[in-house]
């Protein structure tokens, strides 16, 4: 609601946002109240997104690396307004034993690129990790339990190795099935492959005897969409009797270096394909590069792409709905600005369907539910025994264990987290109940990337007493301990507070009554790590004993752009 007031403000008052200001991400996005909404729907880390329409209703993935439940799930009615519904994978360590908390080595793993299809009653959901393989997930209902398995090849071998990405299915109209699917191996190109009626299983294609199976499976036959290695984000899709290939390549464009999307056609699935570029990109300081999306059409005849964007930015790669235009039966993204013929970036438009209440993607939680709510994911896969919302109910308890690696935040096997949303101003709050913590025990909040940076502040329990600290770790930097104050040892509860700015600035502050607060006096910046933006997270670990526990009463998250 305060930033559509703050759109509206613009409106009623007569003041006219300069140029510049349309042109880019701003405070003000998704529905803003008018008729209209601004790019990004979603100013958070919804990477790699694939959009399906059923009937109504769509629904789209994310990407969730080595996060658990992996993959993540949403739903819109308009395209603009997005809930959370379910993740896919409750369990990552059947994908890659690396992703369990006893390894903690899934920051360059984990799930990647992915694709969501729906086809007689069923729901599927394809998705490889770069070291555990490829895999299928099925279920009739999108909002309960998936069955998830390895994908077979022809000769019914469990498709498990290094390499396979960006894999999409199409049924076609003779009920043959079709799959694209790239590989980081010798011929990391686009191949179609022919696929079983149930999505579980290849037709044809033979693994190459030449490749070495430890480091890379990669399978020979197929039909070779476009043999160029930047060519991925693969989509396939047919539409009036035409087959459409879509990926995102790198290319010069108005002297830049960019990834922007391209599109292939035919009469046939195994060519010969037209191309045509779709889009162009003004640079990635400019409009953040559009480039890995969907395609997707309204049941009134409305088409648009919903598309990721950000390549280093501490906010991800956030999600943005454009316009998609039919001629000549090529779909055009976007506003052709410079008339030449391809589009550009559009940061203002109007919805594409009206009736659904404007909404913003969950954050807060008072834990009171019997489930964590769909916006919270642990650090790789937890040890389920030290979390619960049962033990105490109407609040998480968090038991402590040893880090994997003694004074490493990334092998801290009890963090929960969710994605920082890029608001102007955003605060969270968390409630600690710090009673049962014992010596040698460390809890708190942080804002940590995919495995190099992060900042938190802490309550630890050394020598009998309590005391505050606040951490800090960039890059190559070691950690490093910028505030130390002790507290009373009779200190029931603590609240931790970060204010994050625009720019992604964020102040630590502490209070011990709610009311008033103390800053840390310093400020961290968020930073982007390993293909990910921030995140903030609840944790505790204890490197002395496996003992002690917190009890955290809410986290509040909320957007303070407008007072």
């Amino acid at each position: 609601m305060k930033q559509r007031f703050f759109a509206l403000l613009f409106m009623i008052t007569g003041v006219v946002a300069p140029f510049g200001l349309l042109a880019q991400q701003t405070p003000v996005f998704g529905d803003i109240g008018n008729g209209k909404f601004r790019n990004p729907v979603i100013p958070s880390d919804y990477s790699d997104p694939d959009i399906i329409r059923v009937g109504d209703d769509y629904y789209g993935i994310a990407s969730t690396f080595c996060f658990s439940p992996g993959m993540i799930v949403i739903h819109s009615r308009d395209l603009v307004n997005w809930e959370i519904i379910n993740h896919v994978v409750d369990d990552i360590t059947f994908l890659h034993p690396d992703l369990d908390w006893t390894k903690m080595k899934g920051y360059f793993n984990g799930i990647w690129a992915g694709s969501l299809r729906y086809h007689q009653g069923v729901f599927y959901c394809h998705f490889a990790t770069p070291r555990g393989g490829w895999f299928v997930a099925t279920t009739k209902d999108i909002r309960g339990k998936w069955d998830v398995q390895a994908m077979k090849d022809s000769n019914g071998r469990e498709l498990r190795g290094r390499g396979w990405d960006d894999l999409c299915p199409l049924w076609d109209d003779d009920g043959q099935a079709y799959i694209i699917a790239s590989n980081f191996g010798k011929r990391w190109f686009p191949h179609i492959y022919k696929m079983s009626w149930d999505g579980t299983q290849l037709l044809d294609g033979l693994i190459d005897k030449d490749s070495d199976m430890s480091k890379n499976m990669e399978i020979i036959g197929g039909y070779v969409v476009k043999p160029f290695r930047t060519a991925e984000a693969n989509k396939l899709y047919k539409w009036n009797g035409m087959y459409y290939i879509y990926f995102s390549e790198v290319r010069n464009i108005h002297g830049n270096r960019v990834r922007v999307p391209v599109m292939r056609r035919s009469k046939s699935i195994y060519g010969p394909y037209d191309e045509q570029l779709l889009m162009h990109s003004q640079g990635k300081s400019v409009d953040k590069e559009p480039n890995q999306g969907s395609i997707i059409d309204t049941k009134d005849g409305g088409w648009y792409f919903v598309t990721h964007h950000g390549t280093g930015d501490f906010d991800g790669r956030v999600l943005s709905v454009l316009p998609v235009n039919w001629k000549d039966n090529w779909p055009h993204i976007g506003k052709d600005s410079d008339n030449d013929g391809v589009g550009e970036m559009v940061w203002e438009m109007q919805k594409p369907l009206y009736g659904q209440e404007a909404m913003e993607i969950q954050t807060s939680d008072f834990f009171d539910s019997s489930q964590l709510g769909h916006q919270w994911e642990f650090n790789h896969q937890p040890r389920h025994d030290k979390w619960s919302l049962h033990e105490r109910k109407g609040f998480l308890r968090l038991h402590a264990f040893s880090q994997l690696r003694k004074d490493d935040f990334f092998s801290t096997g009890n963090v929960l987290s969710q994605r920082y949303i890029r608001w102007g101003k955003g605060e969270a709050v968390a409630k600690f109940d710090i009673r049962n913590m014992s010596e040698g025990q460390e809890a708190g909040l942080a804002h940590f990337n995919g495995g190099k940076d992060y900042a938190c502040i802490v309550v630890a329990k050394n020598n009998g007493k309590l005391q505050l600290l606040y951490k800090t770790k960039s890059g190559k930097v070691s950690e490093q301990i910028v505030l130390s104050e002790n507290l009373s040892n009779r200190q029931r509860s603590l609240w931790f507070k970060t204010e994050i700015d625009f720019s992604g600035k964020a102040t630590f502050a502490w209070s011990t009554n709610g009311k008033s607060y103390k800053t840390c006096g310093a400020e961290y910046q968020l930073k982007w790590g390993s293909y990910r933006g921030d995140r903030i997270g609840l944790f505790t670990y204890n490197n002395l004993h496996e003992s002690g526990y917190v009890d955290v009463d809410y986290m509040t998250y909320e957007n303070r752009t407008i007072q």
